[in-house]
């Protein structure tokens, strides 16, 4: 049974907390208890998160072949209704966060090695060999592959990231600036320096935007440095 504990037994507002509570059902359905969760919020201004965990059970509908997809469509239309309802008869309380992500569970975006190649195979060997000159997974977006370095990096899944441009090219700034993702393909000189020139303390970027251009990677390691940087990576 889910339980929702409010702050009744003392004269502080839930909204004054600075811990808010994170709402965790393992056994989503089609998303109730999101619903609940944003409902409170609205009436006494909490600012309680919720996490939803709803395997993909097939519905055997086509607008919605899965629950889980069910749970995505109600939440998305709990929060269209509650931003609906917010007129000048029902004031807000305390700042409402309305939104989420949603991620699922997959394999890595990167090819692994394997190791249980025979001995002498060397047609497997050199698929491996392969693989690994371009690793990245097909049909994976930028975002995909972002969130999984924010993992791999110690970052949790609720870290901010903004997406900004320099030197004509997307970056990810994750945690005000401190980690700086870029997923281009051809990366620049000019983009180098605008990174570094923003002092984060760690920077990752794609093999394949350096591929073939060693003088580049060697003044990229360079100019991090002597910015300060404490981590330059490719992967």
């Amino acid at each position: 049974m889910l339980k929702i504990s409010t702050c009744a037994e003392n004269d502080e507002t839930y909204a004054e907390r600075e811990d808010p509570e994170i709402v965790l059902d393992f056994f989503a359905g089609s998303g109730t208890t999101g619903q609940a969760v944003m409902e409170l919020n609205r009436d006494d201004g909490g600012n309680r998160r919720f996490i939803l965990v709803q395997l993909p059970e097939p519905t055997g509908r086509e607008d919605y072949p899965t629950i889980a997809e069910i749970c995505k469509e109600r939440v998305s239309r709990v929060i269209q209704k509650l931003n609906d309802s917010e007129t000048d008869e029902l004031p807000i309380q305390g700042t409402q966060d309305r939104g989420f992500r949603v991620f699922k569970l997959a394999e890595s975006n990167f090819h692994t090695w394997n190791a249980d190649v025979p001995t002498g195979d060397v047609e497997s060997l050199q698929h491996q060999l392969d693989l690994h000159v371009y690793h990245i997974r097909e049909n994976r977006s930028a975002e995909d592959i972002l969130y999984e370095l924010l993992l791999k990096s110690g970052f949790p899944l609720t870290t901010p990231v903004e997406k900004v441009i320099f030197a004509e090219k997307t970056v990810y700034s994750a945690a005000g600036g401190v980690f700086l993702i870029c997923l281009e393909r051809e990366l620049t000189l000019e983009l180098i320096r605008a990174m570094a020139d923003q002092m984060p303390e760690r920077v990752v970027c794609l093999d394949v935007g350096l591929e073939g251009n060693d003088q580049l990677k060697a003044n990229a390691v360079q100019i991090f440095k002597a910015k300060g940087v404490k981590s330059f990576k490719t992967v």
